[in-house]
């Protein structure tokens, strides 16, 4: 009754209701129906509906939370709350562009008092990097406390990187807000109460569309960690990747000081169809200035995409010269490529490097694998470290260029989806030879699914580091309004029987930081920190080799990370993103001279002496406030010359180039040939495939 009476006071205070807002409210509570419907029916585990719309609302309410968390006692009188002086730090956080900002410090609290000013923007709360924390819940659990402590908060601003330390207090005049869930006094249960109470709370204009859209990206999160909400703004930029291509001008591009530089225009595309060149300056687009303006990599893009078959005048400025040239670029289709790079290692060894999953992955997969037979190859080295998956056809259809006869890929089972089992079903490519698999903390979802059958089947040897084990089945559904969901709806399991997914169970926040967790528990550096669950081993499927469950795929030749090569200044130059932009700025004032000297990449990497050009770097760098350190520079000295060669190349011929010289300090690759030199460690496995 106390609800109801709630609930009629809030009714009274607002006009007008979520219903009576307008057609746009009404779809969205037609969506937020449709979506807990489809949940019950299709998620992989049992849930709780109660517990689902109170994630709801939370997420909801974190959405605001900058003006939300922190409120006037006035309000918890006018909503007859009784809420409690909660411990805090007393600001107001935003999230913007990846990074934590302070959005207000609340007078006279105690982050005022300690110095913490708007702007500021915070990375780290006493030994909690802020780099995995998306929510401001996740937010409040860190700094949060019903009793006085002190906190310590590492700020960067401007250029500076700033400790205070913070007393968490009561605050005078405010109060923290808490979001009544559940059976209590004055409790929201449902959606439409939440919409009506925040509307009375919340002092700016706010669309419920808006803070819809954050409560339901919260509750898929709180289910597992691949459930996903995608606007409709979102659609295109993530499935522009996995279709293999997207419409537009051709162009590689990058900001550097505020000039819009052409690293490449891809081969076969529009720009290159009518000369447009490495080192183009951009200063106009349809008449429209965009050099010096500020423009943000967001823009540029805006303006050079658009819909097949539609023209876009471009002015450029080539060279030292101070004319511009005109292009008319007609947009199509643009290639992206999933194959990196393909090259010869040696007389007998070929090397692939995939980054994602496409749809047109295995074209690109037996064009290079042609390429390199032509070449002598006998053996492959596949590299799968960094990529992060794609379509699930794809990664099937990859492992069947491996494994000969009918053998079991890949299998899904969930609640209300029945198992289904994926076989190989034709004759491969790439079924004989020495076989070896590069993986690490960042090789998820397909690569696992590929690397995991390669190794049931004996077929070759895993090398790297576990995997990061990402195992869920999402279904994409559109909802009402066009925006679309990925619901977890199966588990993958290898043909062995092990799960790929790792645990999920200590929520959202603990599962996104497992993969920099294991920097911290030593695993990325001793194969005897791998925590083995002695109730997940399972037997490979030729060989009967022992091989682990609990998630990710364990390799069967463990390379530790390397930092030896590394120091304070070198991470600073790749923060800054200096040598990205020494690189294009040196080859665009040198290029003819470049071109002239070095007319083909192996007589670039034979000949180029990086001494002269890493003076120059390190003067640049100074420029850009990263100040030298003769020690440090030392330290990563090697590492330095190579990132800053690679770059070169990749400037100067084209974007594979970049790892067939980056590859120098690839410790997984230099392994993997010390492996295929030695036949030992091949002869665990079934080479015959059979």
């Amino acid at each position: 009754m106390i609800r109801i009476i709630f609930i009629l006071v809030i009714t009274l205070i607002l006009p007008y209701t979520l219903f009576s807002q307008g057609s746009n409210d009404r779809t969205t509570g037609i969506k937020v129906e449709r979506l807990l419907f489809l949940i019950e029916q299709m998620y992989v585990e049992d849930v709780n509906s109660v517990e689902l719309q109170e994630d709801l609302v939370l997420g909801m309410y974190n959405m605001l939370h900058p003006s939300g968390i922190y409120q006037p006692d006035s309000v918890f009188e006018n909503l007859n709350l009784s809420a409690k002086s909660t411990f805090g730090l007393g600001l107001r956080i935003k999230f913007q562009k990846g990074k934590i900002l302070v959005d207000k410090v609340l007078p006279n609290s105690s982050a005022e008092k300690a110095g913490i000013k708007a702007k500021d923007e915070i990375i780290c709360i006493d030994k909690d990097s802020l780099q995995q924390v998306y929510y401001y819940a996740d937010f409040d659990r860190l700094t949060a406390t019903k009793k006085a402590s002190k906190s310590q908060l590492t700020i960067i601003r401007e250029k500076d990187t700033i400790s205070f330390t913070v007393r968490k207090e009561a605050i005078d005049g405010y109060q923290m807000l808490p979001i009544p869930l559940g059976n209590g006094q004055n409790s929201i249960s449902n959606y439409q109460d939440a919409i009506q109470l925040f509307d009375y709370i919340y002092p700016d204009s706010v669309s419920n569309g808006t803070i819809t859209e954050h409560g339901i990206r919260y509750m898929l999160e709180q289910l597992d960690p691949h459930s996903t909400y995608i606007s409709l703004e979102e659609i295109h930029d993530m499935n522009a990747p996995l279709k293999g291509s997207f419409t537009g001008v051709g162009i590689r591009f990058q900001i550097l000081k505020d000039t819009i530089m052409v690293v490449q225009a891809i081969p076969g595309g529009p720009s290159e169809k009518v000369g447009l060149m490495a080192g183009d300056q951009i200063i106009k687009i349809q008449d429209e200035l965009v050099a010096g303006i500020g423009m943000k990599n967001k823009g540029v893009r805006d303006r050079l995409l658009g819909d097949k078959g539609t023209k876009v005048n471009v002015t450029i400025k080539r060279g030292k010269t101070n004319s511009f040239l005109d292009f008319e670029i007609i947009r199509d289709k643009i290639p992206i490529y999933s194959v990196d790079a393909s090259y010869m290692v040696n007389s007998n060894t070929g090397y692939i490097k995939l980054n994602n999953f496409s749809s047109t992955t295995m074209a690109e997969i037996r064009k290079a694998s042609f390429e390199l037979k032509d070449h002598g190859m006998e053996n492959l080295i596949l590299d799968l470290q960094n990529n992060g998956g794609g379509y699930l056809r794809t990664a099937v259809d990859l492992s069947d260029e491996f494994l000969s006869g009918t053998k079991k890929i890949v299998s899904t089972n969930g609640r209300k989806f029945p198992e289904r089992i994926y076989k190989t079903g034709k004759k491969g490519l790439l079924e004989k030879g020495k076989l070896v698999v590069l993986v690490n903390e960042s090789s998820a979802s397909a690569s696992e699914i590929v690397s995991g059958a390669i190794q049931d089947w004996d077929r070759g040897l895993i090398v790297g580091r576990r995997t990061f084990g990402k195992g869920l089945v999402q279904k994409p559904i559109e909802l009402p309004d066009g925006s679309q969901v990925r619901i977890t709806t199966s588990k993958y399991y290898t043909p062995s029987g092990r799960c790929i997914q790792k645990p999920y169970e200590d929520g959202s926040l603990a599962y996104r930081k497992e993969k920099y967790n294991r920097y911290n528990s030593g695993e990325s550096f001793s194969v005897d920190s791998i925590k083995f669950n002695s109730n997940e081993t399972f037997q490979t499927l030729i060989k009967d080799r022992t091989v682990y469950g609990g998630g990710g795929i364990i390799p069967d030749y463990f390379v530790p990370l390397d930092t030896t090569g590394t120091s304070p200044y070198f991470n600073k130059l790749i923060r800054k993103g200096i040598f990205n932009q020494f690189a294009l700025s040196w080859v665009n004032d040198n290029r003819k001279e470049l071109e002239k000297k070095y007319s083909n990449f192996d007589k670039f990497n034979d000949k180029f002496n990086t001494d002269n050009v890493v003076k120059k770097l390190i003067e640049y760098a100074e420029v850009e406030g990263v100040a030298f350190n003769e020690s440090q520079y030392e330290k990563a000295k090697s590492v330095i010359h190579t990132r800053i060669k690679a770059n070169i190349a990749q400037d100067l011929f084209d974007y594979k180039r970049f790892y067939q010289v980056i590859n120098k300090l690839n410790n997984s690759l230099e392994k993997s040939l010390e492996l295929l030199k030695d036949d030992k460690a091949f002869s665990k496995l079934a080479l015959n495939n059979q």
